[in-house]
């Protein structure tokens, strides 16, 4: 799925706090600034003639140093004010993003059956160059003998798949059919040794690994086998194709080396796939992948219908950056008012 980004707005989740706010920090100064009580300090003293010490040049300085460092504690105050009203405004963006989905669905179809052990690490090495030349696909692992597993659905995180596609391959050229990776990694495909091998079940089943059935979508399985069954399946080879071409899946063939050994079956692989409208290739073939991916990519991409997807994202910065500047001017002016006082209290004391 492909996003596409249409820009973003900003603006308040609360808009109405705002001018709440604004308005109580007003009536808030207001009631100070007329508070009869505001201008007694406790435990002052009453001087008769107090002009004249008005009158000296250092109580003015003395008076004006105090008046500038509450000027500049009310200022910092206020934009601590400000940015803690737009904090709690919460600030947010909204973003809306186009959702561009492809359409088109890849299972990938694999014989794991003994016959196929020898080149079962081959057949998954072209898988991921296949997978390696799509674009935004969906893509799934089934694998089967007589019976189909799902190794992973449906996804278009290709790097998940393809790290799948990796633990396959090393699974199946561990050491062939005796080694332990290999069977931990087939358990579960053959519950009867007298049936395995079926192709024409292992299509059947992959067919059915396709969801979002309501959806227009284009699907595609890229099948791999052999050809060389044992024993009796639910579906013939054929009866697997019709159900696929019903299910408007594409199949396109990639048959062992050796199925070239036996004509007749190499020809049954490659009539059902071309039936569905797929291409048929050997493994090991130059351009066997491209050939699929090509395909692939032949088939229509149809659009779906999807709402656009909206993300809100908080973005207090702003608030944050104006809250903290208020604050920390607000530390640093009285830290000065202290160094200040502290200075005059020597002055004071040096003879």
């Amino acid at each position: 799925m492909d996003l596409t980004w249409n820009g973003g707005e900003t603006g308040f989740r609360w808009p109405w706090l705002l001018p709440v706010l604004v308005l109580a920090v007003i009536a808030l100064l207001v009631w100070w600034a007329r508070s009869p009580g505001r201008r007694t300090t406790a435990g002052a003293s009453y001087v008769a003639h107090a002009a004249r010490l008005r009158a000296l040049p250092r109580y003015q300085a003395l008076v004006r140093r105090q008046v500038a460092i509450g000027a500049c504690l009310s200022a910092a105050a206020l934009v601590a004010c400000a940015g803690a009203i737009v904090l709690a405004g919460r600030v947010e963006e909204r973003q809306t993003m186009e959702q561009n989905d492809r359409t088109r669905d890849i299972v990938l179809c694999l014989d794991a059956s003994g016959s196929m052990a020898e080149v079962d690490a081959q057949v998954l090495s072209e898988f991921r160059r296949i997978v390696t030349g799509l674009q935004g696909e969906r893509v799934g692992l089934t694998i089967w003998s007589g019976v189909a597993i799902t190794v992973f659905p449906l996804t278009d995180d290709y790097d998940f798949v393809l790290d799948q596609l990796s633990e396959a391959e090393t699974a199946f050229g561990a050491g062939g059919i005796y080694s332990d990776a290999y069977a931990h990694f087939t358990a579960g495909t053959v519950i009867d040794w007298e049936v395995q091998s079926q192709l024409g079940d292992g299509l059947a089943s992959c067919v059915q690994r396709f969801d979002r059935r309501d959806e227009d979508r284009s699907r595609a399985i890229v099948l791999a086998s052999d050809n060389e069954p044992i024993g009796e399946g639910i579906f013939d080879l054929s009866a697997a194709a019709d159900f696929a071409s019903d299910e408007d899946v594409v199949v396109h063939g990639i048959a062992a080396p050796m199925t070239a050994d036996r004509p007749s079956a190499a020809r049954e692989f490659e009539d059902a796939v071309q039936q569905t409208g797929g291409t048929f290739s050997l493994l090991g073939e130059d351009g066997s992948a491209a050939t699929v991916i090509e395909a692939i990519g032949e088939l229509e991409a149809k659009e779906i219908d999807r709402p656009p997807l909206v993300q809100v994202l908080d973005r207090p910065r702003l608030g944050t950056i104006v809250t903290g500047i208020g604050l920390g001017a607000m530390s640093l002016i009285w830290a000065g008012q202290g160094v200040l006082a502290l200075r005059d209290r020597r002055e004071e004391d040096s003879p």
